[in-house]
């Protein structure tokens, strides 16, 4: 069985993150497993907490700190200090968004040279105890896949899938649409080789060897549609992406973005802003003979839906995600000096 490298990004969520871990710690898979754990410059209890339960659980941890030119600095230096330890901290000095968070566990792996595979968890999921073993199984007898997708399940309603392995997605529209979404998970056996855009980036099951080919995640956008811009670059380098049906991933959604019934107003700013901007951003990077008819489509789409859910509030960071893109183009393009 190959090395494995699990990377769990947390950010002002040590509560969601620690249970995850619980259940990471109850993995059955014969191989070696490293968990990496990316604390995102949490400013609350996040690092002290995460550290104290890995001391609790493993007999070997490795500490690390990342500053902003991207080298890795060890807090408790050892004789190895990049060997592949059972459980690794690393703690950067400004919140990196998912990609830049991701990337700097990435990295890690890819220093040490000791993994043959990688697996991006969200912080709200916990897995079955077989996730990882069935993944592991699937990726050898699919080796033309480079980025697979387990079942994602509701995390509140068991019996209920979130989305098998990914999405679908209209570029010109830029919705998506999660592959049988709200099917009981008792109906799976009914569902052979559903084809998917993307896969969900809660989590993310890739070769070493592709990320290699293709490179890191895109930090260009720092919340939303990392796992898109993924999938194409995969596609342009002649891989392709599946959906591992017997892995099952259970996921909560909406922790470091929030929703609705949380009343979190600065959370969905923020997310709504994020949203909005990186949906230009991959749209212009991917499809830009569509941008102005998916600038005009989405403005208007999004507005008419604030308004009809009275959600003004939302509107000051839909202007500002529109004019942040707008004047990025056009000092890309030489237009305006910045």
């Amino acid at each position: 069985m190959k090395n494995i490298g699990i990377i769990v990004l947390n950010w002002q969520g040590w509560q969601d993150t620690l249970v995850c871990l619980e259940s990471l710690k109850a993995l059955i898979y014969p191989g070696n497993i490293s968990i990496i754990v990316c604390d995102n410059a949490s400013s609350d209890d996040s690092y002290p907490q995460i550290l104290n339960w890995a001391r609790q659980h493993y007999s070997e941890i490795a500490l690390f700190y990342q500053e902003k030119e991207k080298c890795l600095y060890a807090k408790e230096p050892g004789g190895n200090e990049l060997a592949p330890f059972p459980f690794i901290l690393i703690q950067t000095d400004s919140n990196l968004g998912f990609a830049g968070g991701n990337n700097v566990g990435i990295r890690y792996a890819l220093t040490t040279q000791k993994y043959e595979y990688l697996w991006l968890l969200n912080n709200d999921t916990i897995v079955d105890a077989y996730a990882l073993s069935i993944l592991y199984e699937y990726a050898i007898t699919h080796p033309g896949l480079a980025l697979i997708g387990s079942t994602i399940i509701d995390y509140d309603q068991r019996d209920t899938i979130q989305c098998a392995g990914g999405c679908h997605y209209s570029p010109l529209l830029t919705i998506f649409k999660p592959v049988l979404a709200g099917k009981k998970l008792n109906k799976i056996t009914q569902y052979e080789n559903q084809t998917i855009d993307y896969v969900f980036g809660a989590a993310m099951f890739l070769p070493i060897a592709a990320i290699q080919k293709v490179g890191l995640l895109n930090e260009e956008y720092f919340l939303f549609y990392e796992e898109l811009d993924y999938t194409q670059r995969l596609k342009r380098q002649g891989y392709d992406i599946g959906w591992c049906k017997n892995s099952f991933v259970y996921h909560k959604g909406s922790a470091s973005v929030g929703n609705v019934q949380e009343g979190d107003r600065n959370k969905l700013r923020r997310a709504n802003y994020y949203e909005n901007l990186s949906t230009l951003k991959y749209t212009a990077n991917f499809y830009p003979y569509l941008l102005p008819l998916v600038m005009v489509l989405r403005f208007v789409g999004k507005s008419l839906a604030l308004i009809k859910r009275r959600d003004f509030y939302l509107f000051a960071p839909l202007f500002k995600a529109y004019w942040d893109f707008i004047k990025h183009q056009l000092i890309s393009n030489g237009s305006v000096k910045n």
